[in-house]
């Protein structure tokens, strides 16, 4: 009688088992990869739409047309309309921006409105009355702090 060494059935099944678990788990693994390449791009697309609209309020030069808001045809996402709540602050010439954009196409899987605020510093802003009462408001809290006595 001869010995031969061989495989066992159920060490070839168990064997052929590891194999397709190692299997669906990488295809898995590089299915998810692909998944979220595909969503850091629209990610970057719909970012470059955003920062073009912001760089429209930036362009406004009067702080009722940078409220009003406008149009603006955006390469990814369609017309965007946007229009912004604009606060002044105790600084002189910075605003607090709330800024509310949508766009009527958006990609897909994307929500069609974006809001943000935002702290603008933007002299064309301000009127020159109320930024000469904050100097003045501020050079008096500098004076009033200043101790002249001691010297």
């Amino acid at each position: 009688m001869s010995s031969k060494r061989a495989f066992t059935l159920i060490e070839v099944v168990i064997a052929v088992a590891i194999f397709a678990i190692a299997a669906v788990q990488l295809s898995s693994a590089f299915t998810y990869a692909l998944l979220a390449r595909e969503r850091s791009v629209n990610n970057d697309l719909r970012n470059d739409d955003l920062r073009a609209v912001r760089m429209q309020l930036l362009l406004e030069t009067t702080l009722e047309d940078a409220e009003d808001g406008d149009t603006f045809q955006t390469l990814n996402n369609g017309e965007a309309t946007w229009r912004a709540e604009i606060e002044p602050t105790n600084v002189v010439d910075l605003f607090q921006v709330f800024l509310f954009i949508e766009f009527d196409e958006p990609m897909e899987g994307e929500y069609p409105e974006h809001s943000e605020s935002l702290y603008l510093l933007r002299p064309t802003w301000s009127e020159t009355d109320e930024r000469s009462d904050l100097l003045e408001d501020k050079k008096q809290e500098l004076l009033d702090s200043r101790d002249f006595g001691s010297f």
